[in-house]
């Protein structure tokens, strides 16, 4: 009855993806992904600016990218063997890892990496004799670069594309890989990618966004179906970020402009892949969404709609919002209202539980991972002062707290992953800060655990919080 326990078979782990954590960016046949063309071009420079649609407010500081170029992440790729033994020491049974597209297509579509394959066998082997379960994700914000010229998701040829390149991934993973998510936080590389202007490819069209949800709707739908019809016997998902977002005051107005932020980024993504259909408040009050919508976009979904098997939530901070009748989705813009000194997230453990209990509500228990959950902490260059974390130890121990209570109360909570298991390259913010359990060098690769990552293994091992 007391303590925070954990059950036996609770997926319990750390994630990084193949973008961040690699380096090995142009080597052994991998070809430009989104990231690196990006990351290149405009190191330390203002993000490409264009045109606002009507209604589009921009915010008032300019995205400055970070001047660190990703060509070394964590070193993952030359020492992908080093970094699982440690996972192993730690005690924990799972990793969650992304493919790079550009490394086993470097054209997109087509010829197939052989040593792509190879590398990525390599790494799947290496987890399974540990005895830890890989997720993978197919698709972590890396997408070919020679495929974004061609306008990425928005080009109606993407969900083919993608179906190419899954299929080609469950031949030569599924036998060993039974958790699969086929694409991590849409509405960052989408929304934020095509209609915000806040992430790669940096576009402002609200309408080009929207159809390139709509392209990575189906295209999920179409590897979910495959991946059905192969019977390989595991389970795909996808993986969605998510916000714990209150209204500013308790008044009517303000509980709706709470409530379509929260569809604009979660159920956007979540409803389609589980009922088959987009929230229907936000075309309803929306022009601004209604008047963006694809042709025919019901049809499409009913044509392609599969239901997934489970869905997996990236979740970091609290935010609110009230109600403001001049912005597009008739709310202020959800911001947090958490200080941290020291830390890049404002973090509130409490809001892990709201949102878990919101999903499984909300969709009728389905099956649920929490895929990222991180404490990120700003570099300062010392490597004494960054191993011994505090902060991070009271992080994990507050959220773990809060997974043993949502287990406790009965949500379908089958796993959990540390965001991130070393520290790599953060999109936009490069080296700048650190959420990683190993401490890194970037220039030299040495590494180090910190204090979080012996407090981390406790818990993996003993399968109780303290």
């Amino acid at each position: 009855m007391f303590g925070f326990k954990l059950p036996k078979d609770f997926l319990i782990g750390t994630a990084n993806s193949a973008f961040q954590s690699e380096g090995a960016w142009d080597r052994d046949g991998k070809s430009e992904s989104v990231m690196d063309h990006y990351a290149k071009l405009y190191a330390g420079k203002p993000a490409p600016s264009g045109p606002r649609e009507e209604g589009y407010t921009a915010g008032k500081k300019k995205t400055i990218l970070t001047e660190d170029l990703p060509d070394r992440g964590c070193f993952f790729y030359d020492h992908y063997e080093e970094y699982i033994e440690d996972m192993q020491k730690t005690g924990q049974n799972t990793f969650r890892l992304s493919l790079s597209w550009p490394r086993i297509i470097p054209t997109g579509v087509g010829e197939v990496n052989p040593k792509g394959i190879a590398f990525y066998n390599k790494i799947i082997d290496k987890l399974v004799s540990c005895g830890i379960t890989p997720f993978v994700d197919l698709h972590h914000w890396d997408m070919p670069q020679c495929l974004m010229d061609k306008g990425g998701f928005a080009n109606s040829q993407f969900p083919e594309w993608f179906e190419a390149y899954a299929k080609v991934c469950f031949e030569a993973f599924g036998d060993r890989v039974k958790l699969w998510s086929t694409f991590n936080e849409s509405a960052v590389a989408i929304t934020s990618g095509y209609a915000n202007g806040r992430f790669p490819p940096f576009g402002f069209s609200n309408k080009e966004g929207q159809l390139a949800g709509h392209h990575c709707l189906i295209a999920h739908f179409r590897a979910v179906r495959l991946y059905k019809s192969m019977d390989l016997g595991g389970k795909i998902g996808a993986v969605n970020c998510i916000v714990d977002i209150t209204p500013a005051r308790m008044v009517e107005e303000d509980l709706g402009a709470a409530a379509r932020q929260m569809e604009r980024m979660f159920g956007w993504w979540t409803q389609p892949m589980l009922e088959g259909t987009y929230p229907q408040q936000l075309i309803r009050e929306c022009p601004y969404v209604r008047d963006n919508m694809p042709e025919n976009y019901q049809a499409d979904l009913d044509k392609w709609f599969i239901p997934m098997d489970f869905v997996g939530i990236n979740y970091y901070v609290s935010h609110r919002t009230g109600y403001n009748p001049d912005k597009p989705l008739l709310s202020d813009r959800a911001e947090s209202f958490y200080s941290t000194p020291g830390q890049s997230f404002a973090p509130y453990p409490a809001g892990l539980f709201d949102v878990v209990w919101y999903v499984s509500q909300r969709y009728h228990n389905v099956e649920i991972y929490i895929t990222e959950n991180g404490c990120a902490l700003y570099n300062v260059n010392d490597p004494e002062k960054e191993c011994d974390d505090p902060e991070r130890i009271s992080y994990i121990r507050e959220h773990l707290r809060m997974v043993s209570r949502l287990i406790k109360v009965g949500c379908n909570l089958k796993g959990y992953y540390y965001w991130n298991d070393a520290d790599s390259y953060e999109e936009l913010d490069g080296y700048r800060i650190r959420f990683g359990l190993t401490w890194v060098d970037h220039q030299t690769g040495e590494r180090r655990w910190k204090k979080s990552r012996h407090y981390f293994s406790q818990i993996c091992k003993s399968r109780m919080v303290d």
